[in-house]
């Protein structure tokens, strides 16, 4: 009877879905679900663009990145050009008085006191918290290349001072003024600065001052990227005009002791934001071509908007799309707070030290002075013993330590290296920087990012308008494909199980399900004990029955189902096939029925 019970033909393909599916599922649910559906790319702006860059537009891309590069280079060729010369004659000294007798008027004037009172407060208010000390005034240091993008806008325009002062050293020296007094002046000037010029902008435009080189003079350069096409002009000029700018945007006074107007910091902040076009990489005119694919993939999104959210698509996502770089000093500014953080609770002094100590620990260990190494590193432990001055850390503190500890893991100014010579310390500490700097990197990028970008997003919204219309068509887009995604998962893992279950190996013929029939030719219905009687006088009829309970050392198919029974499966029924584990109730009925079977034939023995 069990038999029967079990053998129901929906119990089989019912398991075979319902385990098949789940096993599928759960192998498929980082890799299909997690990408596939665009959990990882959503969570990244960079990914979500790239995944969009991917759609076939038929050219329009590539159209609008030729018009947005002309654009940028025109634009880029006007910044400059107007920086190069007497700085009270250019557009941006006529925005200065502009927003300046707008700043002058009544009404203004009253809103901007309120608010340089709030920020007054705010900032007394700051200044007293241990937290907020220690992230500004006490951060970590990375290596060069992070502490010059840290740098931001006084960084590029030292980096930008030294590639004017070269060519202007190279000029001079064509025209056979190599040994004239401003090249002589100019060159001492960069022994001192170049290495690590980020460090130096202040005495980079005091010694343009005092060289007495000609600041307005024109150096026209092809770099090497612009394959004869692409000028690069720079003069000394532009490098001061612009630190003036920087220190505008900075609201630090002018040579007369002056705090700049409320015009000048606003087109310092102008030019602080644009300062990837004016003063970055490449001489200023590199990074157009990747703003150029920036500003491209704007005009793409702008073109896709909905009728009147043209505008508000295109800026908010020029703005998200710029941040990665235009943000690149803030994120790394982010970085050292965090790793500073391991300096909470210490005095600024003992911060400062510990600075010097961990630099001139490295510069020991590269040119293997183990004196001057060895002293060092005392130094180190020293200050580390002595920096608290006493006091114990709250238990907010110390897990602000702890994340201190983190995020400075590796850094290549405050990781002690190996004295050279010594190889067996080499790997160690390779390793400690490699994953350190790994780490800080994956951070910036899932982390970081994704939150610059989105505040950059909604200035632009802010600004120009949200495209609400456009925002909800995409999301019921990408909605929907995630559902056509997901479908086609359970489609193909259907037809897989299927195939499975269509290719199972059959079961030996004394396991598979007697004909009702012919059970009735061998013994009466319910007739158990006559027909054991038959098959132990039967000695073939005995063997099948001991071949069929152990001719295989392999489990069960019921087994294999994770279905484990209390009893002794009835030799003369033979193995059941497996039921269906999601039904409690047909194992159940299976138990009570295979126990009332072995019941009868153990009565039927003393009958």
């Amino acid at each position: 009877m069990s038999q029967n019970v079990s053998n129901i033909p929906v119990y089989k393909q019912n398991y075979a879905q319902n385990y098949g599916q789940n096993n599928t599922a759960n192998n498929q649910s980082f890799s299909a679900g997690a990408i596939s559906n665009g959990s990882i790319v959503e969570n990244n702006p960079i990914l979500k663009q790239a995944a969009k860059a991917k759609e076939n537009d038929g050219g329009g891309f590539f159209a609008n990145f030729l018009i947005a590069t002309a654009g940028m280079f025109g634009l880029n060729e006007f910044l400059n050009r107007n920086l190069q010369g007497d700085y009270d004659k250019t557009i941006l000294k006529k925005m200065e008085d502009g927003i300046d007798n707008i700043a002058a008027k009544p009404k203004a004037q009253k809103g901007i006191s309120y608010v340089s009172k709030k920020m007054s407060q705010l900032k007394q208010w700051l200044e007293k918290k241990e937290l907020y000390q220690t992230l500004i005034n006490k951060q970590s240091l990375g290596g060069p290349t992070v502490e010059s993008q840290a740098a931001g806008v006084r960084g590029h325009l030292a980096t930008r001072g030294v590639e004017a002062i070269k060519k202007y050293i190279d000029v001079q020296t064509k025209a056979g003024n190599g040994s004239a007094a401003d090249v002589q002046n100019l060159k001492n000037l960069l022994t001192r600065v170049e290495k690590e010029s980020y460090k130096h902008l202040d005495e980079i435009v005091n010694g343009i001052k005092n060289s007495g080189a000609d600041t307005t003079k024109i150096l026209s350069k092809k770099p090497w990227w612009g394959f004869g096409i692409v000028k690069n002009k720079v003069n000394l000029q532009e490098i001061l005009n612009k630190y003036n700018l920087v220190k505008n945007y900075k609201n630090l006074p002018n040579a007369a002791g002056k705090m700049p107007s409320i015009g000048q910091r606003a087109v310092g902040t102008m030019m602080r934001t644009a300062e990837c076009i004016t003063n970055g990489m490449f001489g200023g005119k590199g990074l157009v071509l990747i703003q150029s694919i920036f500003i491209a993939m704007a005009l793409q999104e702008a073109r896709k908007a909905e009728k009147g959210e043209k505008t508000g698509s295109f800026f908010g996502s020029l703005f998200e799309q710029m941040s990665y770089i235009g943000a690149i000093g803030l994120q790394m500014r982010v970085v050292n707070a965090l790793a500073g953080l391991k300096f909470i609770g210490w005095d600024k002094s003992s911060h400062t030290a510990y600075q010097a100590a961990m630099k001139a620990v490295n510069e020991a260990a590269k040119t293997g002075d183990a004196a001057a190494y060895n002293a060092a590193k005392n130094t180190i432990n020293n200050i580390k013993s002595t920096a608290l001055n006493g006091k114990k850390l709250s238990f907010f503190q110390k897990v602000l330590k702890g994340i201190g500890n983190i995020f400075s893991f590796g850094r290549l100014n405050e990781t002690i290296r190996p004295l050279k010579g010594i190889k067996a310390s080499w790997a160690p500490w390779a390793l400690k920087t490699g994953l350190g700097y790994a780490g800080r990197g994956a951070f910036l990028f899932f982390a970081v990012i994704p939150v610059i970008a989105s505040i950059a997003k909604n200035i632009g919204y802010a600004i120009f308008g949200r495209p609400t219309k456009t925002i909800a068509r995409e999301k019921a887009k990408e909605e929907a494909e995630k559902l056509a995604a997901q479908q086609e998962q359970e489609k193909t893992a259907q037809e897989q199980n299927q195939q499975a279950v269509n290719t199972q190996p059959q079961q030996p013929a004394s396991m598979q399900p007697q004909n009702p029939q012919q059970t009735q030719q061998t013994a009466k219905p319910g007739n158990l004990l006559e027909t054991m009687q038959n098959m132990k006088n039967n000695p073939i009829a005995s063997q099948s029955i001991y071949q069929a309970g152990t001719q295989t050392a392999k489990k069960s198919p019921e087994e294999e189902a994770g279905i484990k029974r209390t009893y002794v499966p009835n030799a003369v029924l033979g193995i059941e096939n497996p039921v269906n584990p999601a039904s409690s109730r047909a194992a159940q009925i299976d138990a009570v029925l295979r126990q009332a079977d072995i019941a009868e034939a153990n009565a039927q023995k003393y009958l």
